[in-house]
C-alpha cells in the first residue's frame, strides 16, 4: 500500500538523477472518470475513497462542458485526431464534482487535469476555486489549460483565437485575488480593480497552479506564471527535455526550480504477463516493466505522476490502482 508523505510511499523508487539540489521522491494521483460511461458520482466517490485508502496522494478530474454533435476540432492527444467522447456521453462538471469529493475524503489532493480557464470568467473562477480550497482545508491543485475544442469555445462565447493570452491574464487574476486584498489588474482582456474577495484560500501563498503543453508559448507560461507543469502521455525522455527547458527559462528570470512541480498524466495498465512488442507505452505491462518505467520517470525529474487506469468498470479501475500500489520496487 502507498503511504502518502512517508518514506514508504513513492513505491520505494531508487535514488536517481535529480533536477533540484536534492533527490526528489514522487507522489501519485489518480484520474477519476468524470467524463464517459463511468461518470457516476457514487462511483467516483467510491474510487476516491479507495485511492485514499491505498495511499495515493490525490484525485484529478478532466474538464468539458458540452460536446458538439458535429465535432470537427482535432483532438491533440491522439494521432488520428478523434475525440473518444460523443455528445451523448456523460460529463460531471469538475468544480462542483470536486466539491462533493472534498466532503467524502480527508487527505487527498483535489485537482484538475486540466481546467480550461477561458471557459470561465476569472473573477467567478477565483471565488469558486478559492472556496473549494477553503472547504477542503487547502487540498486544491489547479491544473490549468487553454483548451482545444473550438466548438465548445463558441458555445460558451469565449475567444478561441486569443485563448493563450486570455489564459495568461486569467492566471494573473487568480493569483491577484488570492494574495491581495485589493487587487488591481489591467490587461487586454480583463481589467479588475476596486474589488475584494474573502476568505482567502487556505493554501499559501495560493493553491498551486500547474499548466500544460509542450509548445514554446506553453513552456513560457509554465515557467513564468505557474507553480508546476502538467504533461499528458509524455515519455521519460520527453519529460526530461521539458523539465530542462523550463529550468532554463526560469533561470533566465533568476529563479530556480525549487518549489516548481513537474507532473504528468499517463495511462496505466498493469498486466499479469509482460507486454511484448514495439507498441508498448510506459506504464503498460507487467509489474516489473512498470517498475522500470517508474525509475526512468523519476530519473527524468518527474515528481507527481497522475495515472489513468484502463478499466471498463469502477471495480476494474480500483483493481488497477491496487496492482499499481503493489508493484515490486526496483
Amino acid at each position: 500500500m502507498l503511504a502518502s508523505g512517508s518514506a514508504e510511499c513513492q513505491l520505494k523508487l531508487p535514488a536517481a538523477r535529480a533536477t533540484r539540489t536534492q533527490v526528489l521522491s514522487m507522489e501519485y494521483g489518480v484520474i477519476l472518470p468524470n467524463v464517459g460511461p463511468l461518470a457516476d458520482i457514487e462511483s467516483l466517490a467510491h474510487i476516491a475513497r479507495s485511492a485514499e485508502h491505498l495511499g495515493y496522494a490525490g484525485v484529478f478530474l478532466s474538464d468539458h462542458i458540452a460536446i458538439p454533435t458535429d465535432l470537427r476540432s482535432a483532438y491533440p492527444y491522439r494521432s488520428d485526431g478523434r475525440f473518444p467522447l460523443t455528445a451523448s456521453d456523460r460529463i460531471l462538471e469538475p468544480v462542483t464534482t470536486l466539491a462533493y469529493l472534498a466532503a467524502v475524503t480527508t487527505r487527498l489532493h483535489l485537482g484538475f487535469s486540466v481546467l480550461v480557464l477561458p471557459y470561465r470568467h476569472p473573477v467567478l473562477n477565483a471565488k469558486m476555486l478559492g472556496t473549494l480550497d477553503v472547504i477542503s482545508n487547502g487540498r486544491l491543485i489547479v491544473g490549468a489549460g487553454v483548451g482545444w475544442m473550438e466548438e465548445e469555445f463558441v458555445a460558451l462565447d469565449s475567444n478561441f483565437a486569443a485563448r493563450g493570452a486570455v489564459t495568461d491574464e486569467h492566471i494573473t487574476l487568480l493569483k491577484a485575488f488570492w494574495t491581495n486584498p485589493e487587487p488591481d489588474v489591467r490587461g487586454a482582456h480583463y481589467s479588475v480593480t476596486g474589488l475584494g474577495m474573502a476568505p482567502p484560500p487556505v493554501s499559501q501563498p495560493h493553491p498551486p497552479i500547474w499548466t500544460g503543453g509542450i509548445s514554446p508559448p506553453a513552456l513560457r507560461r509554465a515557467a513564468n506564471l505557474a507553480d508546476g507543469w502538467h504533461g499528458v502521455r509524455q515519455s521519460p525522455t520527453d519529460v526530461a527535455r521539458v523539465a530542462a527547458r523550463i529550468g532554463e527559462l526560469r533561470a533566465s528570470r533568476g529563479e530556480t526550480m525549487d518549489g516548481f512541480t513537474i507532473s504528468l498524466r499517463a495511462g496505466l495498465d498493469v498486466t499479469d504477463e509482460p507486454f511484448v512488442g514495439s507498441s508498448r507505452t510506459p506504464l503498460r505491462g507487467s509489474p516489473e516493466q512498470v517498475a522500470v518505467d517508474l525509475a526512468e520517470y523519476q530519473g527524468a525529474g518527474l515528481e507527481y505522476l497522475v495515472v489513468e487506469p484502463r478499466a471498463a468498470t469502477p471495480e476494474q479501475l480500483i483493481e488497477q490502482l491496487g496492482r499499481f500500489a503493489a508493484v515490486d520496487r526496483p
